[in-house]
């Protein structure tokens, strides 16, 4: 079986591609405020202003795509072999990464109203499923490449951890989407920072 899977290259340029379109696709679910042709600049700027769930849940998932990228960088970093669970693992991770913006879109466009709660519910628990998605990830690469253990320690720790918080903030979303949406912006910041990163 090994014998068909020469090297992580082409996981690589494959899954880059794919966290390319998905960041692509993200700022397609901004639309410009319709104030039609006579509208006045203060209409404009009201209008902008009222896009502001547009913008924080564009930049969440942003960022969310950011910290996949840069966990799965590190993870096909420490890659030396490839078999099909690993390809599977890949696969799957990638598909959580490209159904983000939908999410994305339902919390942008249902974010301050009676569905709010049903949109932080549906976005944590996307996010919940792509760090899990990701610890599978790490598991595959770990079995078949038993040397990376101890470096892909910490990124696993991180989505372990992400699993979790996810989970509290789709319970948090019953009480306040608001709140929710916060809770899962600090998660992401927290991620960014380098001594985070798991390396």
């Amino acid at each position: 079986m090994l014998s068909f899977f020469k090297g992580p290259n082409r996981i690589e340029a494959f899954s880059d591609g794919v966290f390319a379109i998905a960041l692509t696709l993200l700022i397609l679910e901004i639309k410009a405020p319709n104030i039609g042709e006579n509208g006045t600049s203060a209409a404009l700027w009201a209008g902008l202003a009222h896009l502001w769930p547009s913008y924080l849940s564009y930049l969440l998932a942003f960022l969310t795509v950011l910290v996949s990228w840069i966990g799965h960088h590190i993870i096909i970093g420490q890659v030396r072999r490839v078999d099909f669970p690993l390809l599977l693992a890949n696969g799957f991770f990638l598909l959580t990464v490209s159904f983000l913006p939908f999410p994305t879109s339902i919390v942008a466009e249902h974010l301050r109203g009676e569905s709010g709660t049903a949109a932080m519910v549906v976005y944590a628990l996307a996010n919940l499923l792509n760090s899990a998605a990701f610890v599978g990830l790490v598991a595959a690469t770990v079995h078949l490449n038993p040397e990376t253990a101890v470096v892909l320690a910490g990124v696993r720790r991180n989505a372990m951890i992400g699993i979790g918080w996810c989970l509290l903030c789709a319970g948090v979303a019953y009480l306040s989407p608001v709140v929710s949406l916060l809770m899962v912006a600090a998660l992401w910041v927290w991620w960014i920072r380098p001594q985070n990163a798991g390396v």
